[in-house]
């Protein structure tokens, strides 16, 4: 008995420590993305508690560029990772491309020492860029549906 009892207090523990280091980087995301911009044509980041489906996109930056290189999403709640394999990408640019003109949203920074960064976003529709901030050239293309 006292074994079962010690497994089901680990497991409590465990789930309380990832639930609040979750809860933990949420917020932090959210209040270090970028401020919200109010013209209904551009994009709009707008700080939100999280609720509604949140969809996952990764941008892998190499050698030969970012991959994937488009993606197509619909609006809404956006997890966006970065994983950079050349060591050499401080952030990810992300900009709103409206006829031949770009606005920065935001950025994607990887920590200190880290092949990786994460950023919770919520995209309006539109047409976005993602780019090396050191390596202009290379790019890809992300599209939010309405």
């Amino acid at each position: 008995m006292p074994v079962k009892l010690t497994y089901s207090l680990l497991l409590l523990l465990t789930i309380g420590l990832v639930t609040s280091t979750a809860l933990v980087r949420h917020q932090y995301s959210l209040a270090h993305s970028a401020p919200s911009i109010d013209s209904p044509a551009e994009a709009s980041v707008q700080e939100s508690p999280g609720r509604g489906p949140v969809r996952m996109i990764r941008f892998v930056v190499s050698d030969n560029g970012i991959y994937p290189r488009r993606i197509q999403v619909d609006k809404g709640l956006l997890n966006i990772a970065l994983e950079d394999k050349t060591n050499t990408a401080d952030h990810l640019l992300i900009e709103s491309v409206v006829g031949d003109q770009r606005t920065k949203v935001t950025q994607i920074d990887r920590g200190l020492n880290q092949v990786r960064g994460r950023l919770l976003i919520r995209l309006g529709p539109g047409r976005y860029r993602v780019s090396v901030a050191n390596q202009p050239d290379h790019t890809a293309d992300l599209n939010v549906n309405p």
